[in-house]
């Protein structure tokens, strides 16, 4: 079945004779489905759903109209609604187009052209609807996690902290129940993306919660700004950009009441950034969760209530896992270093903790292939995780 329901149709009226006989006129145009009400209408959806095209009738028996195409925008908000009727009176067209949100209202009886050229506009509203959800979904998305991975390779502290942040942020817009999650998930994942241009020891110094010099807090505090001008560059991104450029700022910096954060989604990012952020702090310096959420809940100044209440929801990061000691090439993405991988002189290639990727691998792979690195590496396995080749048979694995 198709997946999104591009050239399917929806009709739904208690009169089965003008369901035959609507079927009959679009038959060999349009995928037509029909319900005889709407109760069978909203089964339908559930059942047979996506539908590119929603018509309904408005009066019908034990669910009006507008009561079915309400419904339905819940169901599939992306599909576009239409009502059919013999009621052509003002005020009947004003509640379905004010409460179902109507694409177009439509009077019977209607003529086979207008009732063509109605379905042909929601089809092509719908393919717009639908194209810009898949740019979003696979194009943008691809885009985030190259840019990701691009980190994970020229700065794998850093990396390794923008995961942690993704987590935390996952959990307190779960706490906070916002809508669009995947704006804040990415602005913690690309939080750090400043951090190329930063010295890793300055990172090190920083996520541990040591002090910093003069000079080197001058550098730290330009990523967030740096950050954001490299993704304002890149189309949907610009409000994730706003976010991590303003993660520094404190609640009572930003000129706005308590009652109007929720109406300024780059300010609601960036306090949600700064309270990952701060609470990761304390737990990667060896903080207790109690110790942590204590000092995150006395710096009323700096948050915005809501974001405080949330944050003390927050549970550390801590993947049930078995140690285990593999080839490179039988690393897979379920699993995470559990030691930090360095080169003979001393450079950190991957940090402990950080989760395996396809460029990882591929890293590790050039660097033990020219013995500057081991040809295993200790990683953690989720619980479940199946047992390796290598695992399973006490034989010795050539690595390359």
């Amino acid at each position: 079945m198709d997946e999104y329901g591009l050239n399917r149709i929806l009709i739904v009226d208690d009169d089965p004779n003008l369901l035959a006989a609507l079927s009959r006129q679009l038959r060999g145009k349009h995928d037509v489905t029909t319900a005889e009400g709407g109760k069978e209408g909203v089964e339908t959806l559930q059942k047979r759903g996506p539908f590119a095209v929603i018509i309904s009738d408005m009066r019908m028996p034990e669910m009006n109209g507008i009561q079915f195409l309400t419904r339905a925008q819940e169901l599939y908000p992306n599909s576009v609604r239409m009502m059919l009727t013999g009621n052509a009176d003002i005020e009947t067209a004003m509640h379905a187009v004010n409460e179902g949100n109507i694409f177009r209202f439509l009077t019977k009886p209607c003529q086979r052209e207008t009732l063509y050229w109605a379905i042909d506009a929601g089809i092509r509203q719908y393919r717009l609807v639908i194209a810009e959800r898949i740019l979003l979904e696979k194009t943008l998305m691809g885009s985030i996690k190259v840019l990701a991975d691009v980190l994970a390779l020229v700065n794998p502290i850093a990396f390794g902290r923008a995961n942690r942040l993704k987590e935390y942020a996952s959990q307190l817009v779960n706490n906070l129940n916002v809508e669009d999650i995947w704006q804040f998930e990415a602005a913690a994942l690309l939080s750090q993306i400043g951090c190329v241009a930063l010295p890793e020891d300055i990172l090190s110094k920083v996520y541990s919660g040591e002090e910093l010099t003069e000079d080197e807090h001058e550098m730290y505090s330009k990523h967030p700004e740096l950050a954001g001008q490299l993704l304002s560059l890149i189309p949907r991104l610009g409000i994730v950009g706003k976010m991590i450029a303003k993660q520094d700022m404190d609640f009572v910096e930003m000129g706005i009441s308590s009652d109007e954060l929720i109406n300024h989604r780059d300010l609601l990012g960036a306090q949600i950034l700064k309270a990952c952020t701060e609470f990761d702090t304390y737990i990667f310096s060896g903080e207790q969760r109690v110790t942590a959420l204590a000092r995150l809940k006395s710096k009323s100044n700096r948050y915005h209530p809501a974001i405080l209440r949330a944050a003390q929801r927050f549970e550390v990061i801590n993947i049930e896992h078995r140690e285990s000691e593999l080839p490179i090439r039988e690393l897979t993405d379920s699993m995470t270093l559990a030691e930090d991988v360095v080169t003979g002189s001393g450079i950190l290639i991957a940090p402990r903790g950080q989760r395996i990727s396809l460029s990882m691998r591929i890293k590790l792979q050039n660097y033990a292939h020219r013995n500057q690195i081991p040809k295993k590496i200790k990683v953690h396995l989720p619980s479940g995780n199946p047992i390796s080749p290598t695992e399973a048979s006490e034989s010795k694995v050539s690595m390359l």
